[in-house]
């Protein structure tokens, strides 16, 4: 069956990915630090792109703030020392690294405050097959260590990963979102085409139900809501999209396969107005409240007495919205999909549990675990992947009424005025 099908049908079929998964061989990778606070702080975007049926290659968009510069024996100026390491994973053998590839970035500290340090590295990537890329960011002078995972499918050139975009000023584009009337150029070496259709969807999905709710999930109909074509010029698409929602190009009618642009609002990742605020809030709400604050005259003055009477201060009441929301614009970072990350299944958990103690990334999914592995009150999450053509970052959650009492734990934590796990 190919994407397009296995998308639209991923309820059906749910029950027995979730049994392959069981019966599977144990083939993993596990880390105690992905989606932690300290993990993240290092502010990293990366972008693959694959050149040919061998080369592809990684740009990297690595913030400073957070790096450690020192003097060398030999100058009077101060250096960075990082070193970028690429771990290589076939997918089925995760557990086996096939390839690594590294670079050194020096940088001396100037007069800036903050800048961003980019580049890009080739390395081999045969194609025929998808892989799993563990990226290595170690600071040497901080003596710190950030973990990123990426997957990419190279069994295709039909996929994403084959066009890169930049901006007019040629420009690497990171991340899977954009802002409206932004202007896109992209182009492929693999590509050759000059015409494409482009589909557009409005994108309004709810958000993610209770972990413990067994009610049916929604299945997805691929019907855009308008398409136009693009041309190719000069050897790349211009394209512009000037509506919130997501824009699918096409390079293959029968899978549905092609390059997805997610057009949120300017401020995305982060939520700006008090509309967002209440929204992003309903996990942990009463559905009283939450119909309250939305149908209220002033939703700035709804939400901010929401956090007030639960803080029971101002001073506390502002630490509560600084941390809920901070975990709301990291779900957006990490977790966007088809829809925005705090709506997922991940982001959901992510959001009122906090980082989970361990992540084990498997072929199929990820499996959370909140506490020790040995301990009974332990709660381990599973997360399946679901093969769409849109995104290779969409997860559901294997729901179960088990998770009734830790999810109003969580809940009622919040509720009390205090942060759930607070890493």
């Amino acid at each position: 069956m190919n994407s397009y099908g296995r998308f639209c049908m991923y309820v059906t079929f749910v029950v027995f990915i979730i049994a392959a998964c069981t019966n599977q061989k144990v083939n993993q990778t596990t880390s105690d630090s992905l989606y932690k606070k300290d993990n993240n702080e290092l502010n990293s975007k990366y972008v693959i792109y694959h050149i040919n049926d061998s080369v592809s290659q990684l740009f990297y968009d690595i913030s400073n703030e957070t790096i450690v510069y020192k003097k060398t024996d030999t100058s009077a100026s101060f250096y960075s020392d990082v070193r970028l390491f690429l771990q290589i994973s076939l997918e089925d053998n995760l557990s086996a690294t096939k390839d690594t590839s590294s670079v050194i970035i020096r940088d001396r500290q100037t007069t800036v405050d903050y800048k961003q340090l980019k580049g890009s590295l080739y390395f081999t990537l045969k194609s025929g097959f998808n892989y799993h890329i563990t990226v290595n960011v170690f600071d040497a002078n901080k003596k710190t260590k950030y973990i990123t995972a990426l997957y990419t499918d190279k069994t295709s050139k039909e996929t994403r990963q084959n066009f890169l975009a930049t901006s007019s000023s040629n420009t690497v584009f990171f991340g899977a979102y954009y802002k409206p009337q932004e202007l896109v150029y992209l182009s492929s070496e693999r590509h050759k085409e000059k015409l494409f259709t482009v589909d557009y969807f409005k994108s309004t999905f709810r958000l993610a139900i209770p972990p413990f709710s067994l009610e049916p999930m929604p299945r997805f109909s691929y019907k855009p809501d308008s398409s136009f074509s693009v041309y190719a010029r000069d050897e790349k698409i211009e394209l512009n999209m000037p509506s919130n929602g997501f824009y699918h190009l096409k390079t293959n009618e029968e899978t549905k396969d092609g390059v997805t642009f997610f057009v949120y609002e300017s401020a995305y990742p982060k939520i700006k107005n008090a509309e967002q605020m209440i929204l992003a809030t309903r996990y942990i709400m009463a559905k009283k409240e939450f119909e309250m604050c939305m149908n209220s005259t002033d939703k700035k003055i709804a939400i901010d007495k929401f956090w007030l009477d639960i803080g029971g201060s101002s001073e506390r009441a502002k630490e509560l919205i600084r941390k809920y929301y901070g975990r709301v614009q990291e779900a957006n970072k990490l977790f966007t999909s088809y829809q925005e990350g705090w709506k997922t299944d991940r982001g959901m958990v992510y959001i009122v549990f906090g980082a989970p103690n361990k992540v084990s990334k498997r072929k199929n999914g990820e499996v959370w675990t909140y506490g020790e592995s040995g301990n009974s009150n332990a709660v381990f999450f599973q997360f399946i992947k679901v093969i769409n053509p849109f995104t290779d970052n969409d997860y559901i959650l294997e729901r179960n009424e088990s998770f009734k009492m830790p999810w109003y734990q969580a809940v009622d934590m919040w509720r009390q005025g205090r942060v759930y796990l607070d890493n």
